[in-house]
């Protein structure tokens, strides 16, 4: 998603080039200024810190030397390792890269163009590209960068980057410890999900059916942005070094995901030798964004392991026997040992929403809304600041979503954040704690829901920015998402973003009951609802019928799904049905699903609601079309005075 691209404090690169270029003056930034003010959240501290353009640095610098690789992202004495590690994931993929980088080739310095000490940078930010412009001097202490920086001297896009970002969030101090899912999406635009490495694999704790593997290798192949960590239970272990080399409370970008064949030294037969003896190993490689410290179990770098790898898989692997640069911060680990390490996985997928693709396809929608009182009393018709399901008597004040599931195989995600008030401020306005719960309801449903019901799934709640929910093997039928805050009168603007393989008509419910009659100028004046639970037939039914049932009201009729039984079927399927009368009267029939026929009418009956208030559990006898009772159908009947209620 692209569109316009907002001006961070309206300061227009073009613009301001032109004018530095015309006095022949580099820019300096007013806005961040190369002082103290932008590195500290403390007013009036001082430092040693001096701020030197790259030039100053080397004598040849460059925006990149030789493209973007992981090695060009190092992290300085700055405790964010969180963006660090994020931009280092951004070197695989390019396409991205040019868009955080925008024309980079015109940014460069070259004899082609004029130096003007200006650059520009691009974040995603709630739906749209944010370009930030910085000036290039940078925090140095004794001629060296004091922050990101690459091992290339003379390569300075991760130190420039690293700038426009700690302008975008105050100062340099704000970037000190963060949440990975942010950065991945502010570099990317995709939807950011974390991953609980334990709660992912509770039924499988060491991953042996690969499922947590084969995700994360499909959605890297997929150009997913990915960055694992190792949290820290106590404020003492963040940064602490485990013997195997690993480092708690830090991040680690994910750079390859991939099976290898691997000679077995063991088997040295005859047998082997003509037949091969190879076995599958799993590994992944990550990036230290300290350019340091690394694992030093199997398959590091100088193990023993990679002596039963074939010359051509190394390079295809980028592997070298022979290493000369082994502490690097790059290096490759076996799945097993990474699963029982690692807790946290936060990975930023992009799908593919066009229609010409040949690749797999995502219906897109996105929605731009809020959680408001509207300046009404708690719980108040127009109140929508309603709160999670622990406060259920507002609950249902919340925006609410509606969607059809067309078949068991339609996936559905849906990615909600909440905009960020404090963008570009020094003080960080925390975010309020957001969740969604997606719940089952009427087939028919059009109006908003008054009371929660069949509870499907619920996401974390977070206190940050961005909350992921991903729902699989739905059964068909219509549901509600209701995007909420943790508490009611709790007010932030969010966007939503719905990804399905199937079109799911996705839309938002504003109304609380129809208007009815021929002008719209009658209020309903009841809510009743039909719960269709099965249909049994009697002993004369012989053999296995494919049936569905139709309820009609006087206009309208709706069609449950086609089930297949012998004596009994049970649909568990509920009908919605606002009335001006009291006295509701319904046809129900029962038909045979014949697929390569014309359907049959096997039965019908007609029942009679009464608003009363009540939940009714009743029984219907079924007459075929001859008169004679060939079963019965159970329904309940929910039928109350207040069109609200339901």
């Amino acid at each position: 998603m692209t569109g316009k691209i907002r001006h961070f404090g309206n300061q227009n690169y073009e613009k301001l080039k032109k004018i530095c270029v015309k006095k022949k003056q580099p820019f300096v930034d007013t806005l961040f200024p190369p002082t103290n003010q932008s590195l500290f959240l403390e007013q009036g501290r001082s430092s040693d810190i001096v701020w030197k353009r790259p030039a100053e640095l080397h004598p040849d610098p460059h925006l990149f030397v030789e493209g973007a690789s992981p090695n060009d992202v190092t992290q300085g004495i700055l405790g964010n390792c969180w963006f660090v590690s994020a931009c280092s994931a951004l070197t695989h993929n390019l396409k991205l890269l040019a868009q955080v980088i925008p024309e980079a080739d015109d940014q460069e310095w070259s004899t082609k163009h004029t130096y003007a000490g200006i650059f520009r940078f691009r974040f995603w930010r709630f739906g749209k590209w944010v370009e930030v412009v910085i000036d290039d001097l940078l925090p140095t202490r004794d001629g060296k960068l004091l922050f990101a920086r690459s091992k290339t001297p003379n390569e300075f896009w991760s130190a420039l980057l690293e700038k426009a970002f700690a302008k975008l969030y105050g100062c340099y101090e704000n970037l000190v410890g963060g949440h990975l899912s942010d950065a991945l999406q502010d570099v990317s635009g995709g939807v950011a999900e974390t991953l609980h490495v334990r709660k992912f694999l509770k039924d499988d704790p060491t991953d042996k059916d690969l499922k947590l593997f084969n995700d994360l290798k499909t959605a890297f192949d997929k150009g997913a942005l990915i960055v694992a960590a190792i949290a820290a239970r106590t404020k003492e272990e963040i940064e602490e070094s485990l013997d195997c080399g690993l480092v708690k409370g830090h991040a680690y970008a994910v750079s390859a995901v991939c099976t290898i064949d691997v000679s077995n030294p063991q088997q040295r037969s005859l047998t082997s030798f003509i037949m091969g003896s190879k076995q599958k190993q799993n590994l992944i490689r990550l990036q230290n964004p300290w350019g340091e410290k690394e694992w030093n179990g199997e398959w590091s770098d100088d193990s023993s392991e990679w002596q039963n790898v074939s010359d051509s898989q190394l390079s295809a692997m980028g592997v070298q026997r022979d290493n000369s640069d082994n502490n690097d911060g790059d290096f490759w680990m076996p799945w097993e040992s990474f699963v029982q390490y690692f807790t946290d996985i936060s990975l930023c997928q992009l799908f593919n929403t066009s229609v010409f693709s040949f690749t797999k396809s995502y219906d897109e929608q996105i929605v731009f809304s809020e959680w408001t009182t509207n300046g009404k009393k708690s719980g108040a018709p127009d109140d929508r600041a309603g709160g999670c399901l622990n406060f259920q008597a507002t609950f249902c004040n919340n925006p609410q979503y509606i969607f059809d599931i067309p078949s068991p195989n339609c996936s559905v995600m849906f990615a909600l954040t909440q905009n960020d008030p404090s963008e570009g401020l020094k003080k960080r306005e925390p975010f309020v704690t957001i969740g969604m719960h997606v719940m089952k309801v009427e087939n028919n449903r059009q109006h908003r829901v008054h009371q929660a019901m069949h509870p499907i799934a619920t996401s974390d709640y977070a206190s940050g920015r961005s909350v992921y929910l991903h729902l699989q093997s739905l059964p068909r039928g219509r549901y509600l998402l209701v995007p909420t805050t943790f508490a009611p009168k709790e007010q932030a603007l969010f966007m939503l973003r719905v990804y399905s393989d199937e079109h799911i008509h996705f839309s938002p419910l504003s109304k609380h009951a129809p208007k009815l009659g021929i002008f719209g100028c009658k209020s309903a004046h009841s809510v009743t609802r039909l719960t269709i639970h099965g249909v049994n037939f009697n002993s004369a039914s012989t053999g296995t019928h494919q049936v569905y049932a139709i309820l009609k009201d006087s206009k309208k009729s709706y069609r449950t799904k086609s089930l297949s039984g012998e004596k009994s079927i049970e649909w568990e399927e509920e009908f919605l049905f606002h009335k001006a009368k009291n006295r509701q009267q319904y046809k129900l029939e029962i038909w045979e699903d014949r697929k390569m026929a014309r359907d049959h009418l096997m039965a019908q009956s007609v029942l009679i609601a009464l608003i009363d208030n009540e939940n009714r559990d009743t029984t219907v006898q079924l007459a075929d079309p001859r008169g004679t009772i060939i079963g019965t159908v159970s329904i309940t009947v929910s039928a109350f005075d207040d069109p609200m209620y339901l």
